[in-house]
């Protein structure tokens, strides 16, 4: 039953993707595929109500998190990433690069320094290739744990800090963007996702007291999925309209992409 199950689960994703290659688009900025990215709603009641989201913005949310290439399986948010890194290490390091898996096959760009904090999905397995990488998980016993508010790494050490949707989980976001400003080499890029609402300022869910104890000045919410209730899951700010502020203000020049 085991080899049937898993023949047939093949026989889907090959039609799946042929479909894709078939209908067309544009490359994907992960592996180079060409198709229609499937889509499936990845959203749940509980957390468009606790975010207050829009059916408009619930919608925006739901093709960021839930359209994917049907290659590589790469989610719309995290193609716009590795298109944006693709493109400042093509800058830095001279390098043409179409997409993010044939990025470090050229020397030039293994020879870079990088921070990935917190795995970046399906982009991992690609930034791996560098032999510079340094990638660290939160808590984990088994990897490198790095706070962003305190990261342990010498002040400019990077080329390039990768961060995935990671910053609205983090108490303190100014400590956290002066600690990776710390941490980059002089012109160096910091590239990163974050869900912003920006048609409304950013509020706060939840603090830390003087012990280190969560406060939650909201009901709890968790990204992940309708199940997630780990802390480090848990969201501590809903960003908005003036995160750009925010950023300009630690030092960073910003590029919107």
């Amino acid at each position: 039953m085991n080899v049937l199950f898993r023949i047939v689960r093949g026989g889907r994703r090959a039609r799946e993707i042929a479909a894709s290659r078939l209908e067309g688009g544009p490359p994907c900025a992960t592996c180079g595929f060409r198709g229609r990215p499937l889509h499936r709603n990845v959203l749940w009641p509980e957390l468009i109500a606790a975010w207050e989201l829009t059916p408009q913005w619930a919608r925006w949310m739901d093709e960021r998190e839930g359209s994917r290439c049907a290659w590589c399986g790469t989610t719309l948010r995290s193609a716009g990433l590795a298109a944006a890194i693709v493109r400042v290490v093509n800058d830095a390091a001279g390098t043409r690069a179409p997409h993010l898996a044939a990025l470090f096959r050229d020397r030039r760009a293994r020879a870079l320094d990088i921070a990935e904090i917190n795995s970046a999905g399906n982009l991992h397995r690609y930034l791996a290739r560098c032999p510079g990488l340094r990638h660290s998980e939160f808590g984990s016993s088994t990897l490198p744990s790095e706070d962003l508010m305190d990261l342990s790494y010498a002040d400019a050490s990077f080329d390039l800090v990768i961060t995935s949707d990671t910053l609205e989980h983090v108490p303190d976001i100014d400590r956290a963007l002066a600690e990776i400003r710390r941490v980059l080499k002089p012109g160096a890029a910091h590239v990163f996702t974050v869900p912003v609402v920006a048609d409304r300022p950013s509020r706060q869910r939840a603090r830390l007291d003087a012990d280190g104890r969560v406060v939650h000045l909201l009901p709890p919410s968790h990204h992940g999925t309708a199940q997630t209730d780990q802390n480090d899951f848990l969201v501590f700010h809903e960003l908005g309209s003036d995160f750009e502020d925010r950023c300009t203000s630690a030092g960073f020049d910003l590029t919107v992409l």
